[in-house]
C-alpha cells in the first residue's frame, strides 16, 4: 500500500502504521516535493503522472530486490488531508491499479474556492504570490472576520499559523502551486468505485473543523454506499496518531468487503 502525508508533514507520519504490519503487507509512503528529504528539482510542477511513474519504479526496485512477486497490481492506497486528494487522483487516472482506497479526512472531496483561484488562474496566482510577500492586508481581513464571527475560530488560527511566518509562506505558495494539477473529479471517482467495486474506507475526526466529515458522507451517498464505509473518530483533524493503529491496521488488512 502507498501512502501519502498531509500538507507539511512527511512519509514518517505513517511510521508507526508501517512499523506494526505484518510480513505480508509493506507500506510505501513518499515524501511529497518540498516535503521530508525529497529534493525537487522539477519546477514548481508535481502531476499524477510523474507520481505514477515513481511508483512503479518503486515496486519494481523492491521486487527485483526480494526476488518476489511485490510488482504484482493492484495496490492500496492511503492519504491523509493533502494526500488524500492525490489518492483520489491517482484512483481516477489509474483505476485498474489499485484495489483498495483508505482516505483520512481527504482533501479534494470538495472544491476549495480559495485554492482553485490561487492555483489554477493567473491573476489568482500572481496575487497569492503577491500576498505571500506582503500579508498585512490579508492579516487585517483574518482578524475583522474573526472580530465579526464570520470565520470558524479554527479555521482562524490555521490560516493565521500558515501566513504569520515569512518561510513558512513562502513553503505555502511552493507547495500548494506545485500540487495544483491534483484536482480530482468526485464524481468521477464515484463512478470507477461503482463500476469496479472498490473498496473504499473514509476515517475523519469528528470534531475537525478542517475537513469536515458530512463531505465524506455525502460521497458516500452518491450510489457507492455498498463498497464506501466511513468511520468517526472522536478526535480533529490530526487522525496519524498511534492511538488510532488498531483502525488502521484492521482497514488495511481486512478482506475486500464490496
Amino acid at each position: 500500500m502507498f501512502a501519502f502525508h498531509g500538507y507539511g508533514e512527511s512519509a514518517a507520519s505513517f511510521s508507526f502504521i508501517g512499523e506494526a504490519l505484518d510480513a505480508d503487507h509493506t507500506l510505501i509512503a513518499i515524501d511529497l516535493p518540498f516535503h521530508g528529504l525529497t529534493e525537487w528539482r522539477e519546477g514548481l510542477l508535481f502531476t499524477a503522472a510523474q507520481l505514477y511513474e515513481i511508483m512503479e519504479k518503486i515496486v519494481a526496485s523492491s521486487a527485483a530486490a526480494s526476488s518476489a512477486a511485490a510488482a504484482a497490481q493492484p495496490w492500496g492506497l492511503m492519504g491523509y488531508s493533502m494526500g488524500g486528494r492525490i489518492v483520489l487522483q491517482l484512483g481516477e487516472n489509474h483505476p485498474g491499479s489499485f484495489d483498495k482506497l483508505v482516505l483520512l479526512a481527504p482533501d479534494g472531496l470538495k472544491v476549495n474556492i480559495w485554492y482553485w483561484v490561487a492555483t489554477r488562474t493567473v491573476p489568482g496566482n500572481l496575487l497569492f504570490r503577491w500576498t505571500m510577500r506582503r500579508p498585512g492586508w490579508l492579516f487585517l481581513l483574518l482578524r475583522m472576520s474573526h472580530a465579526l464571527r464570520l470565520v470558524n475560530p479554527s479555521i482562524y488560527k490555521f490560516a493565521v499559523h500558515y501566513i504569520d511566518d515569512r518561510t513558512v509562506r513562502n513553503d505555502l505558495y511552493i507547495r500548494w502551486t506545485t500540487m495544483r494539477k491534483f484536482r480530482p473529479d468526485p464524481a468521477g471517482i464515484a463512478a470507477i468505485i461503482r463500476r469496479r467495486q472498490l473498496p473504499v474506507s473514509l476515517v475523519y475526526g469528528r470534531y475537525d473543523r478542517i475537513i469536515r466529515w458530512e463531505q465524506g458522507e455525502q460521497f458516500r451517498k452518491t450510489g457507492i454506499e455498498k463498497c464506501c464505509r466511513l468511520t468517526l473518530l472522536d478526535t480533529g483533524h490530526q487522525l496519524l496518531r498511534p492511538q488510532f493503529l488498531p483502525l488502521y491496521l484492521q482497514i488495511i488488512l481486512l478482506s475486500p468487503w464490496c
